[in-house]
């Protein structure tokens, strides 16, 4: 067959399959991911010995993920079909998008084959982050609606930026030509770190105008040992900024919709309780040993344990009296500090594995 009888194919081809990629995870995740997310959670329960009514699904359901599949599925529809089928010498409101400030001037037609080069090396940068990023995601159990959204999301805001940059580049004829053959490649890392771009300006500006102040940089998710920027930006999904929405955050809730395991989200709860209390003293007392609030609570800790400690790394005795104080009296904490004492426990690993078989052999037997 003629290769340029091919070509349609192949360009449809293409089209389904990079469109038909966003609601084909969305499916994958619901048919195999939620049943498994689902036993993990009711096993990390069962060993803490946590009672509660909340289910994966109340925050895995089918109908919340129908506006985002579709917007993120939309999107990615128009603009593979826009780049694979476009022609800028088509005219009309094509060239005034494609144009800028150059529509109605002379070379505009070649401004407007090189808006289109880089809005398509946009796309492909941040359509193969986002397709990477589901497809983690998917491995990991988690993925929320919030992914689909900002996968638009990042598409539109790479395409704007590339765009941008390529009217200050300009044409050709312009002053910039050598810069012309780099486009293309910037086009490319804009579509795949235009949200870091924005968050790096962001901080430029508040730290410009407003300041960063001490208790801001103590309250940190970076201070949380553990945490690196993949689980900030996971944490940042679901409205945990710092560590004081860390430390008073649902366990559960937690443990349904993200894919820490739960010793780790323990683990990293009973730091940001801590750095709450401590704040920017949390590095003194992680020099002893002393990394969660439930480190204090191990051992008994007397009020002459407590001087040496706070004598040995610098800090005020009567503080990190309080300090031991007010979290021997926070039932939240010391309901916590069971739960990883029950989770770090290797009977309970045992009796939860065998609550969740008999539980599975009931539910065949019922069905």
């Amino acid at each position: 067959m003629d290769s340029t009888a091919l070509l349609p194919i192949i360009r449809f081809l293409l089209v389904i399959i990079v469109a038909g990629f966003i609601p084909i995870s969305a499916i994958s995740f619901f048919s195999i991911m939620v049943p498994q997310k689902e036993r993990d959670f009711k096993k990390s329960i069962t060993e803490m010995g946590i009672s509660t009514s909340r289910k994966v699904r109340d925050s895995y359901s089918p109908g919340k993920y129908i506006l985002p599949v579709m917007f993120a599925f939309l999107i990615t529809l128009v603009a593979i079909v826009s780049f694979i089928y476009g022609n800028p010498s088509d005219g009309g409101l094509s060239n005034l998008f494609l144009e800028g400030a150059f529509f109605g001037g002379e070379g505009t037609e070649t401004v407007a084959n090189q808006s289109l080069a880089v809005l398509t090396y946009a796309f492909l940068g941040s359509f193969v982050y986002a397709a990477q990023n589901i497809i983690r995601r998917l491995i990991a159990n988690d993925l929320p609606p919030s992914v689909y959204y900002s996968a638009g999301i990042r598409i539109i805001l790479a395409c704007s930026v590339a765009l941008v940059f390529s009217f200050l580049f300009g044409s050709e004829t312009g002053s910039v030509v050598s810069l012309k053959g780099s486009l293309p490649a910037l086009a490319l890392l804009a579509g795949i770190f235009p949200q870091r771009i924005l968050n790096f300006l962001m901080r430029r500006f508040r730290e410009i105008v407003a300041g960063d102040s001490v208790t801001e940089r103590s309250l940190s998710l970076y201070n949380i040992e553990g945490i690196s920027i993949y689980h900030k930006e996971r944490l940042e999904e679901i409205g945990i900024d710092n560590a004081q929405n860390l430390a008073t955050a649902s366990l559960t809730q937690l443990i349904a919709e993200t894919p820490f395991d739960a010793r780790q989200l323990l683990d990293w709860i009973g730091q940001a309780k801590l750095v709450c209390y401590a704040k920017e003293e949390i590095h003194k007392l992680r020099a002893v040993g002393i990394r969660s609030v439930f480190d204090l609570m191990k051992g008994n800790k007397s009020r002459e344990a407590l001087r040496e400690i706070a004598d040995l790394i610098g800090i005020n005795t009567p503080i990190l009296e309080v300090i031991q104080g007010q979290i021997k009296e926070d039932q939240g904490i010391n309901a916590l500090f069971n739960f990883q004492q029950k989770k770090n426990s290797p009977e309970m690993d045992v009796i939860a594995t065998m609550e969740m078989n008999k539980a599975e052999t009931e539910k065949i037997i019922v069905n």
